[in-house]
């Protein structure tokens, strides 16, 4: 538990090859849910990039990352 209240409020970055991996998997047809889940990623952040995605911008697949607290 002491690890965990270490961490709160830290941000990292998504690697670039999780967020190729969502982009996959929305090109499949998978919704932000189980997209989130299949990836292992923070359910808000994949609906992000749904939504991202769904507006025609998928700059977000490509970049460094997005950063989001741990």
């Amino acid at each position: 538990m002491e690890e965990l209240r270490s961490l709160r409020g830290r941000r990292t970055r998504i690697p670039t090859e999780k967020r190729q991996e969502c982009l996959k998997l929305f090109e499949e047809g998978y919704g932000y849910k189980k997209t989130a889940q299949l990836a292992g990623l923070n359910l808000y952040t994949v609906r992000d990039y749904k939504r991202r995605y769904a507006s025609g911008d998928n700059s977000w697949a490509d970049r460094g990352g997005n950063m989001v607290s741990v």
